[in-house]
């Protein structure tokens, strides 16, 4: 299969205390430069962020860190793995049952505490301190640097209204290691410079401003995502192009690491998809000879390479191809999948592998979202397909906040972005698409935490098209009959006489009048002596030489 890729666990470099700031943007493409630098001068232990003393220096004349911050309070707090998810409101905790999502474990997290200020507040720069406690013991401590002011939001929540302003909080970007259940935090605010010692005020420079810490509510959770990676080599003269490198480098991750472009690919789908990993598996690179102008045939060679090689029902395949002799009028296509074990051979897609790599990324999510059922959610007015139950149809857009948080520097994502499944620019994940896919992702994910996949069977699998001619072949994989239409059937015969007859999976080919026909076996290949599909208004015969291959089709 070639080189494995785990986006959701990857190994942060070390530091001294963790660390963040409060570099923050609301647009803008990733950035190559290395992870951002933790805050400035300040406290580095428990004790010096919540037990500092009122003197100037220490007994043996080292400076103290300076005084708690004046006038100033947090009361929100908002976790943001890919959408916003506030976790306590008016200074209190907000229990899971009552969030709008669950945050997920072993996840990059962004933490922001909104603050409100006493009147008459003076601008100022103000360091806080993120304490993070594990049940194990072990602690971690992060930072925020931000030039502070007075909130100017008219009775409106605070991470509604300062959501999309980079100093309207403070942030603290936790690494993936340290998102962990039964975590708890608690933040201390100290002043950056003299002259507000004296302030007069009710307010807390500690929250939870009663003291102790909260629990972020980080889940148990199992939410993987496997995904396949074929390139194609479009081998059909000298003069075709080098079939796409996978493991080409591609600049940096968040943290200043060397990627690769399959890091990439698993960065944006881990970064829209509540998943707490994606796997990107990279595949060897295989030849195809046929059409790249049009969607069946790729789609039907990475659906017999996964019957073929035996992959799990989780996985994802997708195939990226650099066209020979003139692409598509598209930039990707895949079926649309479903979650269950009988709907595997439909998790199927391929993109253009485009000169501009952020371009074939942005299409390898949006096509991996059809994968996992998503329709086209409509915004430029040339996506066919769209899912009319979308809160914003027919305009597209997120009505949601969101952040990315694996690009550099965290990006702001506001409710006017578009959501993925849309034609238009300036994409992110909806809040309503995120939780569309997550039960998905949770189901798929059961069935390799559990081991409860059941054996493959036998099956006929193929293609009946327009024309009424067919091609199938033999294979194994999952079936359920639920998903079969009773008036869509495959026929057996031995001696003159029906052996079976089995309602067929009859799913349509995407940018095609063709079918793709699944159906089981139901007796030994070698007691059939003919058999034939059939569906209302029209029949034909399958080739009985077809039960004898039981590996991938001819190009």
């Amino acid at each position: 299969m070639g080189l494995v890729i785990a986006c959701g666990s990857e190994d942060p470099p070390t530091s001294s205390g963790g660390g963040s700031t409060g570099v923050m943007e609301t647009s803008g493409e990733d950035s190559s430069a290395g992870p951002p630098a933790t805050g400035d001068s300040g406290p580095g232990t428990e004790d010096s962020a919540d037990d500092t003393a009122g003197s100037d220096t220490t007994d043996t004349g080292e400076p103290l860190p300076p005084p708690p911050a004046t006038g100033i309070e947090i009361v929100e707090v908002t976790a943001d793995q890919g959408i916003r998810i506030p976790i306590a409101l008016g200074g209190e905790l907000l229990d899971p049952g009552e969030r709008n999502g669950a945050v997920l474990q072993g996840r990059p997290l962004v933490l922001r505490a909104f603050y409100e200020t006493d009147p008459g507040y003076a601008n100022r720069d103000i360091y806080a301190v993120l304490f993070l406690q594990q049940t194990d013991g072990s602690s971690e401590i992060y930072e925020s640097f931000i030039n502070t002011s007075p909130p100017e939001c008219d009775g409106e929540p605070l991470n509604e209204c300062r959501y999309g302003s980079p100093t309207g909080s403070f942030v603290f970007r936790l690494e993936a290691q340290d998102v962990r259940p039964g975590a708890t935090y608690r933040i201390s605010m100290f002043e950056t410079s003299p002259g507000h010692e004296d302030d007069v005020s009710d307010k807390s420079p500690i929250f939870p401003a009663g003291g102790g810490s909260l629990p972020i509510g980080v889940e148990d959770s199992t939410m993987k995502m496997r995904v396949v990676v074929v390139p194609f080599d479009h081998d059909l003269g000298p003069e075709c192009p080098e079939p796409p490198d996978l493991l080409e480098e591609l600049g940096t991750d968040y943290h200043g690491n060397p990627r690769t472009v399959a890091d990439y690919f698993g960065e944006r789908l881990l970064a829209q998809n509540p998943a707490d990993e994606v796997e990107i598996i990279v595949h060897d690179v295989v030849p195809y000879y046929g059409n790249a102008s049009g969607g069946q045939g790729l789609l039907n060679t990475l659906q017999s390479m996964r019957f073929g090689e035996g992959a799990p029902p989780g996985h994802y395949y997708y195939g990226v191809i650099r066209p020979c002799g003139g692409g598509p009028d598209f930039s990707g296509i895949a079926q649309l999948g479903g979650p269950t074990m009988g709907e595997a051979a439909q998790r199927v897609g391929w993109g253009v592998y485009h000169q501009s790599v952020a371009t074939t990324a942005e299409t390898f999510v949006h096509e991996i979202g059809h994968e996992q059922g998503r329709l086209h959610v409509r915004c430029s007015g040339d996506e066919a397909g769209v899912d009319t139950s979308y809160p914003d149809h027919p305009e597209g857009d997120t009505e949601s906040w969101g952040i990315d948080v694996l690009s550099n520097p965290i990006t702001i994502k506001p409710p006017s972005s578009h959501d993925y499944m849309t034609y238009c620019g300036s994409t992110w994940v909806s809040e309503w698409g995120w939780h569309l896919v997550s039960p998905w992702i949770e189901t798929i994910s059961s069935w390799e935490a559990s081991g409860a996949v059941p054996p493959r069977r036998p099956l006929l699998v193929g293609t009946v098209r327009e024309d009424g001619s067919s091609s199938f072949y033999r294979a194994e994989g999952w079936f359920e009959p639920e998903l079969a239409t009773p008036d869509h059937t495959v026929r057996f015969f031995a001696g003159g006489r029906l052996l079976a007859e089995q309602p067929a999976q009859w799913v349509k080919w995407e940018r095609s009048e063709d079918y793709n026909v699944i159906v089981p076996l139901p007796v030994e290949p070698s007691r059939i002596e003919a058999l034939s599909w059939h569906e209302p208004g029209r029949s034909g015969a399958i080739d009985r030489s077809s039960l004898e291959a039981m590996g991938l089709l001819a190009p």
